[in-house]
């Protein structure tokens, strides 16, 4: 497991924005979703909000790009339906 220095370099090597305010756990999710996005070849990755690279995700895995815009969403085998409802 890496420690959070670690992380903390792995994010900036990703220009992952504010990551020395980031906890292990959000340094996590945001470098898995920066590599994530990076393996679809989403342009301009680096430069996106979290919403916006999921999104940009969403669509280049075929899906409707609807992160954070449904409310009461019922796509309950959705990646993102936990963060994106709050569940």
């Amino acid at each position: 497991m890496p420690t959070v220095k670690e992380l903390r370099e792995t994010a900036r090597e990703l220009k992952i924005a504010n990551c020395s305010k980031l906890n292990k756990a959000d340094l996590i999710r945001a470098i898995q979703l920066r590599e994530l996005a990076r393996g679809l070849k989403v342009k301009n990755y680096a430069k996106l909000t979290e919403e916006e690279l999921i999104r940009a995700v969403q669509m280049a895995e075929g899906n409707q790009p609807c992160y954070l815009q449904i409310v009461d969403c019922r796509q309950e085998d959705c990646f993102w339906i936990a963060p994106c409802q709050g569940r």
